[in-house]
């Protein structure tokens, strides 16, 4: 017997070829192009009190030769300017330019709506030796200090979009390839 109604639904537009690289700066950036291509981009009113979206993607990282400290994240808000925005604990990276597959997943539940609306999030990234340091190669984490409210987003406009994000320290320049980006409505 069945709790409800409840589901599991994936968002058009599925990805079927590699997204538009994106190349990484100082500060958090979208890891991919987000428009009319991207399953990401949801309209006004999508977010209830309780909505949780999971978010996956599947990127093939090209790292510059460089030794500055990576942060991941996971962010909500307008293509423009994501305002809400959970981050990894620096990561250590390799200095090196083999290029490696990193796996994201993500959630985002809703706690309150309105043109000041919570969310939520939390997640992991999957990174081999290839990226980072083999002393704390493995899965990480955000946000660094567990599952909190985050800043607030409008939820009440069109121009929102859930993304994964990632930043250098300092000397940037690696490019990222979403090869894949899932999001589905778990209930």
């Amino acid at each position: 017997m069945a709790d409800g109604l409840f589901y599991r639904d994936t968002r058009q537009p599925f990805v079927v070829a590699d997204l538009t690289g994106v190349t990484l700066l100082t500060t958090q950036l979208q890891l991919w192009a987000v428009g009319v291509t991207s399953p990401t981009i949801l309209p006004a009113n999508y977010w209830y009190v309780g909505k949780t979206v999971k978010l996956t993607a599947n990127l093939k990282w090209t790292p510059v030769a460089n030794a500055n400290a990576i942060t991941l994240g996971m962010s909500c808000g307008t293509v423009a300017a994501p305002g809400c925005i959970v981050l990894s604990p620096a990561i250590v990276p390799v200095s090196g330019t083999t290029v490696a597959n990193v796996f994201m997943e993500g959630y985002a539940t809703c706690r309150s709506v309105g043109t000041a609306g919570t969310l939520s999030m939390w997640g992991m990234a999957v990174m081999p030796s290839a990226l980072v340091a083999a002393s704390v190669e493995g899965i990480f984490t955000w946000p660094s200090a567990g599952v909190t409210v985050v800043s607030t987003f409008d939820t009440t406009i069109a121009t929102n979009c859930l993304s994964f994000t990632a930043a250098r320290a300092t000397t940037a320049g690696d490019t990222v390839v979403a090869t894949s980006v899932l999001m589905e409505a778990l209930n």
